[in-house]
């Protein structure tokens, strides 16, 4: 068995190892509410960047808080969250043609929409 295909089987099972994990940490009340505390933090720093004019940063962290997004499971994933990812992706879409004013202006909504669900999560 050759490197190239021994180390194509160690990614491949850490990859699934990943994906276990994290879909099991967002099953319980503890595992959703850490994305959704990992999502606004992930939120804000895409609003920061794109208020500072960084479009890389903006896009890069709206990648990463899609993906906690993605783990929520339950309540905090109701129509008001899916909205807000809606215009979280038109952000996205606006920091990458540069837009990065108007990104700003968006994300500040969503994080207003994510708080208030965190808020409501952890009563």
């Amino acid at each position: 068995m050759t490197i190239s295909k021994i180390s194509k089987i160690l990614a491949s099972t850490t990859l699934l190892a990943g994906i276990s994990f994290g879909a099991f940490a967002a099953e319980n009340a503890s595992g959703v509410a850490e994305h959704l505390s990992m999502l606004v933090e992930t939120t804000k720093a895409a609003q920061t960047a794109a208020t500072g004019g960084d479009k890389d940063g903006c896009v890069s962290n709206i990648k990463q808080a899609i993906q906690h997004y993605k783990e929520l499971t339950g309540a905090p994933n109701g129509k008001p969250m899916q909205d807000a990812m809606k215009l979280m992706k038109e952000a996205k879409e606006d920091c990458s043609n540069g837009n990065t004013a108007e990104a700003a202006s968006k994300l500040t909504g969503v994080i207003q929409v994510e708080q208030k669900i965190q808020a409501e999560n952890s009563r």
